[in-house]
């Protein structure tokens, strides 16, 4: 099978390419990049005004199905993921039953085979069913596919636990995960800020991230380990991270996509679509967060995707469950944040492909020659409204949902095949 992508703008921040070209894929590979007017395909697209780029990664994303197919199905969440421009997912341990088994690993990942709309990365349990008192079989995961370990959000108050946790997994070169909120500070609703005093909201402080990160931070100094951080959400835990970068320590971070575009004042009226942990913070935050994109203190965006039954968000705020469905929402609020100059595309694709693509996979994705074809195709100028007809995710916590929205994907192409079409 042969696929022409005809007059695209190509971004690959990875190689420094940004022009106007034709692209042509045969046999799952990338064949040619240039003016490739005399050349036929078994499909061809023409993609004037569009951007295509290296496929998005994602870091962190809950995927549901198990004992929750009320709230999505692995099917239903990956197509959504395709549709977002996503070919690899790194999903959450936090399944029901838990990811800490070879068996529910192989489940996960035959499901998603079946599904075909994506490849599964997992992250596995860092400790048996997350309780943080017994490790997990790291290495035997690890044989399993897994790619890096995770307590989700659940916290290792134990030290004793946590450091042998870390030595294990340096000793045998695995990647840890981190969600970083402290267990006890973080047993809020919302940022604690004038908005939730005005609510009447248990507030969860900066100083609940801060405190956590710097913790983990000493942990992995003395251990060495790879470690990574999950959807930091403040200025100050920007600063931690940049301060380590400084200091020479291997480590990385990411931001979800909720945290670069909204703020804890979206909660007022108690609007449960924006209830995530951990919670959104304010402008100067928000703000902090996009430097740390641009100058490269985060890495990576991710989705945070966690997908709900509307029952799930019909509640008193404080009792309705966290968590945002974005997959379908995704590349709109990229363009807003390009519309208002916060970021750049090439700057956009950096942090969801390449730098991910490095820390899942430990490879750069690119648009190169003899590469295989894992490619996402934008149209910038799309206008659609989000809505039950138009989403894929199963989830109806979207936080745009009946909204006029700009931008969307067009195609995803995985492993030369075309995996998503508008």
């Amino acid at each position: 099978m042969s696929i022409l992508i005809r007059g695209a703008r190509l971004i690959d921040p990875s190689k420094q390419l940004d022009k106007v070209t034709d692209l042509y894929i045969k046999d799952h590979y990338i064949e040619a990049i240039g003016d490739l007017t005399r050349v036929n395909a078994d499909t061809e697209i023409d993609a004037d005004g569009m951007i295509l780029s290296p496929s998005f990664i994602d870091l962190h994303t809950c995927l549901r199905d198990l004992n929750q197919i009320q709230k999505g199905t692995i099917a239903s969440e990956t197509q959504a993921a395709a549709s977002a421009g996503f070919t690899h997912l790194c999903p959450s341990p936090d399944t029901q039953p838990c990811s800490d088994a070879g068996s529910v690993i192989n489940m996960v990942k035959n499901k998603a085979a079946a599904a075909g709309f994506c490849d599964l990365l997992p992250v596995a349990a860092l400790t048996k069913d997350l309780k943080g008192a017994q490790l997990s079989n790291m290495e035997s995961l690890s044989s399993a596919g897994c790619i890096g370990f995770s307590n989700a959000s659940y916290d290792i108050s134990n030290n004793t636990v946590l450091l042998r946790c870390y030595e294990y997994a340096a000793t045998f070169g695995l990647k840890v995960f981190v969600q970083a909120q402290d267990q006890q500070l973080g047993s809020g609703q919302m940022h604690a800020g004038p908005t939730a005093t005005r609510m009447g909201l248990d507030g969860i402080p900066v100083i609940a991230e801060t405190l956590a990160i710097s913790r983990h931070l000493q942990f992995m100094q003395h251990t060495g380990v790879s470690g990574h951080f999950n959807q930091l959400t403040s200025a100050a835990g920007v600063a931690l991270i940049r301060e380590a970068k400084a200091q020479g320590m291997k480590v990385t971070a990411d931001v979800g996509i909720a945290h670069l575009c909204f703020t804890d004042t979206a909660v007022q009226g108690y609007h449960s679509q924006y209830h995530v942990q951990p919670p959104l913070r304010e402008e100067s935050d928000r703000k902090a967060l996009l430097v740390g994109i641009v100058d490269g203190t985060l890495d990576a965006i991710c989705s945070a995707h966690q997908p709900h039954e509307s029952a799930a968000k019909c509640a008193p705020f404080a009792a309705t469950a966290s968590g945002m469905a974005t997959y379908d929402m995704l590349v709109p609020l990229i363009q807003k944040l390009v519309d208002a100059e916060d970021l750049t595309w090439a700057l956009a694709i950096q942090a969801l492909s390449s730098n991910s693509a490095t820390i899942a996979l430990r490879k750069t994705t690119s648009l190169t020659l003899g590469e295989e074809a894992n490619l996402t195709l934008i149209d910038p100028n799309h206008h659609w409204t989000l809505n039950a007809s138009s989403q894929l995710s199963h989830g109806t916590n979207q936080a745009l949902a009946h909204q006029q929205l700009k931008a969307r994907v067009s195609l995803t192409i995985k492993a030369g095949q075309i995996s998503y079409k508008v």
